[in-house]
Formats: C-alpha cells, structure tokens, sequence
C-alpha cells in the first residue's frame, strides 16, 4: 500500500510540473490558456497640429521675431509640446455676397438728398446704382494688396455659387477674372459657398489656408447644412476673417427709410417695405454674432465697416493681418475618443507679448 500510495504522489507532482511547463511555454509563445482573454490593445497616434497665431507686442504692434519657446500651447488644459514657428505664403479663398434679396444696398453707397449725381450712377426707384459695385472693388483691392508668394480663388454667391477664379498666383488673371464674371443675383446660398471653399482648401498640398468672407452672414438658398457648412470649413483648417455687411448696410436702410418717408405716399406696399427692411435688421444682428464667433473660434477677426468706402478701406488692414500670421507646429495624440473637437489656447510666455490663434481644432478618431 505503501509503494501504491507514493507512486500515487510521484504521479500528482510529475502532473503538476508538466502542467507548469505547458503553461510556461504557451505564454512565452505568446499563446493564452483557454478560456483566458487577451487584453484590449490600444493604440495611440502622434501627430503634428498647424494652427494660425498672430502675435502683438505692448503697443498693438505686430511681432517679426517670435520664437516658439515663447509661447505655450495648451490642448484641452494639458501642455503640448511646439516643434514649429514659421511664416508661410497663403492661400486665400475670397467670398464675395452678391445678393440683393432686400434691394441693391450692398452695390454702392445711396445718393439721396441733393446729392451731385454722376454720369456712372444709373438711376433706380429707391436708390442709384454705381457701375462698380463695392463687393467687386473690395476683392479688387484684396488682389492688389496681397503678397506675391500668396494664391487666390474667388467664390461668388447670390442664387447660385460660382468659382470666378481657381487658384492662382497670377494677380492679372484674377483681375480679369472680376471684371468679366461678376454678378449679383436675389437670393443667398451662403453655406453652400462656405462648403465649396473647403473644397477647394483641401486641395491645397502647403502654406497657409485663408478665408476672406464679405457678407451679411443670411442664407436663404443653400442646399448644404449650417452645421454641416461650419464643420466643413473647421476641418479644412481654415482662418476665417470676416468683413461684415451689418453697419454699412444699417446706414443705407436707414436713409431709405427716410427717404420713403419724406418723398413717397404711404401705402401697403410701402408699409410692406418697412416691414421687410425691419425683419431684415432684426435678423442682420443675429446672424453678425454668429460669423463673430466663428471667426474668432477659427483665428480671425471680424470687421464692421461703417459705410461702403470703409468696406474697402478695410482691406488694407485685413492684408496686414494675413501677412503677419505665423504657422505654429505643436504634437499632439491621435486616440480612441468619442469627441473630436479639442479646446486649445495658446498663452504668450515672453513679457509683454500678446496672442491671437485657433480655439478649437478637430483630430478624427482612430478608426
């Protein structure tokens, strides 16, 4: 009994080793046991993120000599590293609102009152017309003030948008380009030009990508989304920078106003064109918030030009601002996330620098 009972024991641990063994073995194989799971292997992504930044120093002045230890890139409040500071050519898409839905106040300031008419104004019921309308001065004067080394494509919208001019370098093409296609129309189809200049930025390969926008910021004939159209132009990286229609076209309904008033019966259809011009304000406001915050959000700026000269006037200032913007590289992850739109905020750490760049950005999930 006793020689069957330990060879009993011998049996149990000679078991036991071999199973340790086969143990061993499969997990230096990098096989598992059955019944046992593998762990969720996650995989993490480094990228490079180029943003806008534009820099001022204590009296509002541009900064030429930034260095990219002196600022500070924080993506949702955690620290990234920059790996980049550079100035680059930009590619600028212009888009120009042709639309007359509430009358012909965005071609040209009104000359009621006295005014001297001159022989390139065409007389009209309610106002005058000047042959060169302000939307086509005012891409005019963008052509003529921005850099060489930049590209332009120009985008107009009214019932339709329509690609006056693909990208070029070419300053006389695009001129040429203004003169011979320039229309105005009714109806707007804002969003539907936004979505057609991310088009065409996603084509852009390197440089700076740009969007100069002169509207009112209404829409009334899209096709495409207004979530859908923001989103699009977002992921596209662009820089928004917007001359808004909002003060200029104030003033000129303003004197319409008057002008009906002192000069024209009162009717239904004139109570009708009250109306329209005061639902017309109303919603102007609305929509100006809205092209502010997108501007900003993106990097850029919004301008409120007072009167129609100012409109172009505001060029000068808006090529400034382009020409001094830096292109910042910062690292950054690419991971699982349900959210793809990251808060940033780029803090100056150099006295008496200020800042000016994107506040969010967007990274597509890993798929």
């Amino acid at each position: 009994m006793k020689s069957l009972s330990a060879s009993y024991s011998f049996m149990l641990r000679l078991a036991l080793v071999l199973s340790l063994i086969v143990e061993a073995g499969a997990a230096q194989s990098g096989r598992r046991p059955a019944g046992q799971t593998e762990a969720p292997v996650i995989r993490i992504e480094t990228l490079e993120v180029v943003i806008p930044l534009l820099a001022y120093d204590a009296k509002g002045g541009f900064v030429d000599n930034l260095r990219p230890e002196e600022v500070i890139v924080l993506e949702e409040d955690e620290s990234r590293p920059t790996s980049g500071l550079k100035r680059e050519p930009a590619n600028i898409v212009i888009i120009l609102d042709g639309c007359n839905e509430i009358g012909t106040f965005k071609n040209g300031p009104t000359r009621r009152f006295g005014a001297e008419e001159s022989p390139v104004w065409e007389k009209r019921p309610e106002r005058l017309l000047v042959a060169n309308p302000t939307g086509r001065e005012f891409a005019l004067a963008m052509v003529e003030e921005m850099s060489p080394r930049d590209r332009v494509s120009i985008i107009q919208y009214s019932d339709r948008v329509q690609l006056l001019q693909d990208w070029t370098a070419d300053r006389t093409e695009a001129v040429r380009a203004l003169h011979s296609k320039y229309r105005v129309g009714v109806r707007a189809a804002l969003f539907d030009a936004l979505g057609l200049a991310a088009t065409k930025l996603s084509e852009v390969n390197e440089g700076r990508r740009i969007v100069v926008l002169l509207s009112d910021g209404l829409d009334s004939a899209s096709r495409t989304g207004r979530g859908r159209a923001w989103r699009a132009l977002e992921e596209a990286g662009a820089t928004l920078f917007v001359v808004g229609w909002a003060e200029a076209l104030r003033r000129e309904i303003e004197l319409a106003v008057v002008w009906m008033r002192n000069h024209e019966r009162f009717t239904s259809v004139s109570a009708s064109r009250l109306g329209e011009l005061r639902t017309y304000l109303a919603q102007l406001d609305g929509a100006t918030i809205e092209l502010e915050q997108q501007a900003v959000t993106s990097g850029g700026e919004l301008w409120l030009p007072a009167n129609h000269p100012e409109v172009i006037a505001t060029v000068r200032r808006l090529t400034g601002e382009i020409g001094a913007q830096y292109s910042l590289t910062f690292i950054t992850e690419r991971r699982p996330s349900l959210e793809d739109r990251r808060r940033l905020e780029v803090i100056p750490a150099r006295p008496g620098l200020s800042v000016r760049s994107r506040r969010s950005h967007i990274v597509l999930p890993v798929k």
